[in-house]
């Protein structure tokens, strides 16, 4: 696959701003997705061949000897995987030692990120080697994915997991479902992803948007039913983890302005309705539907730590290269649209700014212990409102990308 056809929404259509372009060749794609894990493995090294585990990591680990020790992987109190992976993890261990199962996992947590990045780069509309030259800058500098290795956390596997299902639901549906399913096993992060892709009404319908939820159902279905006796015990560790943590969620701020403090399965249900409604009232286009299953994805967690947002770099890489695209194409015109275009531009690297500085904001009340209750979730809802604003510009610039054609 090309990086051309690479952008999630636009799958079959080439990017218009690789026609005639030299550097768009067959060859090079690959070679320059070769180049970046390479780039990523070496840029990554420290947290490759680190002896500590990192603070996620342990969490995961300690549960994984519990389980290899005859215990519940939940008598790890902050252990939030599911019992799937930590008795996977555990059958992993008696085979190549623990040692080895952590090194396992931070491989494909650093070929995750590239491919995060790679993916992010196809929402881009340009040339192949100012795509090129995104994907480096994403996993070089993009704070999501930093975040996500300094924790030693599985977000880039599992949010890498949902973008590649969103990328190719629509000619492999039973290997995205697949996919979908690893991936909800591992964490269950995308949950919200089955309903929205299974009711959306589609410009060209086809029976992948049934055949891909479906699959993945029966794969998350399958691994839960690995070990059904932790089922509860991983419920019950969710929906009583805490209603108040340093997270942004639409549960802190609920219970910080309104004192009502939802569970885990209410939010969850809540936003999947919602987003699933939402996509049922009209046809929409792949890029529309690929955008409310990322924020439906998010917004449906009462943990969203900032490498959780790893899920939306492709739309943040979209609404800042169109901004700038916008902005050139104006560059020698009117004054007037000069500034109005870069005030744009302006407004969403705030926006952008806002949202990679989340826990800073969920945090003010620890810096601060005067600060009443409501200024808490006052601050909780600022990365929450700059998320939402971003996924409205993304979804006008799909919805314009339709009308266009």
């Amino acid at each position: 696959m090309t990086v051309s056809k690479q952008a999630i929404g636009k799958i079959e259509q080439p990017n218009a701003a690789d026609a005639g372009d030299p550097t768009a060749s067959r060859w090079q794609p690959a070679l320059a997705f070769g180049a970046l894990v390479l780039l990523a493995f070496a840029y990554r090294a420290s947290y490759l061949t680190a002896s500590r585990w990192f603070s996620d990591e342990a969490d995961y680990m300690v549960a994984v000897r519990m389980v290899r020790d005859g215990r519940s992987p939940y008598d790890r109190a902050l252990y939030l995987g599911t019992p799937a992976f930590a008795y996977a993890c555990a059958w992993a261990a008696r085979w190549i030692g623990l040692f080895r199962v952590v090194l396992v996992i931070r491989v494909l947590n650093v070929v995750a990120t590239a491919v995060i990045a790679w993916i992010a780069s196809g929402w881009v509309r340009s040339t192949s080697r100012i795509r090129y030259a995104t994907a480096a800058l994403v996993l070089l500098a993009a704070p999501p994915l930093l975040d996500a290795l300094r924790a030693g956390n599985l977000s880039p596997i599992v949010n890498a997991l949902t973008l590649i299902v969103l990328l190719s639901w629509r000619r492999h549906p039973v290997a995205a479902g697949l996919a979908l399913g690893v991936g909800l096993a591992i964490k269950p992060y995308a949950l919200p992803l089955m309903p929205v892709l299974f009711a959306a009404r589609l410009e060209r319908p086809t029976r992948a948007h049934v055949i891909a939820p479906l699959t993945a159902g029966a794969a998350f279905l399958a691994a839960l039913l690995a070990s059904p006796s932790e089922l509860w015990r991983m419920l019950a560790r969710h929906q009583n983890f805490g209603v108040v943590s340093r997270s942004m969620s639409l549960q802190r701020p609920l219970y910080c302005l309104l004192g009502w403090g939802p569970t885990t399965t209410t939010i969850l249900i809540a936003v999947t309705l919602a987003a699933t409604i939402y996509v049922r009232l009209r046809p929409r286009s792949d890029g529309e539907v690929a955008h409310l299953a990322v924020l439906a994805c998010i917004l449906g967690l009462t943990r969203i730590w900032l490498h959780t947002l790893t899920l939306a770099l492709p739309l943040i890489c979209q609404v800042l290269a169109e901004r700038t695209r916008r902005l050139a194409a104006v560059w020698q015109g009117p004054v007037a649209n000069r500034k109005r275009l870069l005030m744009d531009l302006i407004t969403s690297v705030a926006l952008v700014f806002i949202l990679f500085n989340c826990d800073t904001w969920v945090c003010m009340t620890i810096l601060f212990p005067a600060l009443p209750r409501w200024a808490d979730g006052l601050f909780a809802l600022l990365p929450l409102a700059a998320l939402l604003a971003l996924f409205r510009l993304g979804l006008t610039y799909e919805q314009s990308k339709r009308t266009a054609t």
